[in-house]
């Protein structure tokens, strides 16, 4: 099955639902919500949370959608130790994706969110990738571990 991550990835298309993927096939449920904050003006008053639903595995996802395919366009693209991370749009307009690959474009972590917006700059300190969202908040991607969070403000 990661096989077939990786070919659709070489043509254009990732999963298209709301999961993180590792390498290993496992896969994480996820959702990304708001709630209203008048101190966030940077995120249009609204303060981001990712919450983590059930775990699956990438056969049993594939087996469970009939149609979990995407086409996506990439924003941005950064080098950090022999990998590469990526950050973009599905096709809904709605949609961001987060794909980190090593040297030979080989798929090894991914997030896509349908509620995220697209994901459309990349910077990196100290190990951590922080990808911005167009609504203003921030994915932080440890590289080493592949922890994530959200950042509302990065001031």
């Amino acid at each position: 099955m990661l096989n077939e991550l990786q070919r659709r990835w070489l043509q254009n298309q990732i999963i298209g639902i709301d999961v993180i993927v590792k390498d290993s096939g496992y896969v994480k449920l996820i959702d990304i919500t708001y709630t209203h904050n008048e101190v966030l003006i940077d995120t249009f008053k609204k303060e981001y949370v990712i919450t983590y639903g059930a775990n699956t595995t990438l056969p049993k996802l594939l087996q469970d959608y009939k149609d979990p395919w995407a086409n996506y366009q990439i924003n941005d693209r950064i080098s950090v130790d022999d990998q590469f991370v990526f950050c973009g749009e599905g096709e809904m307009g709605n949609e961001g994706f987060i794909v980190k690959t090593d040297a030979d474009n080989q798929i090894n972590w991914m997030l896509f969110s349908t509620t995220s917006n697209p994901f459309i700059e990349l910077t990196i300190n100290n190990n951590i990738v922080y990808i911005k969202s167009t609504a203003g908040f921030f994915i932080t991607l440890n590289v080493k571990t592949n922890e994530i969070s959200i950042l509302n403000n990065l001031k």
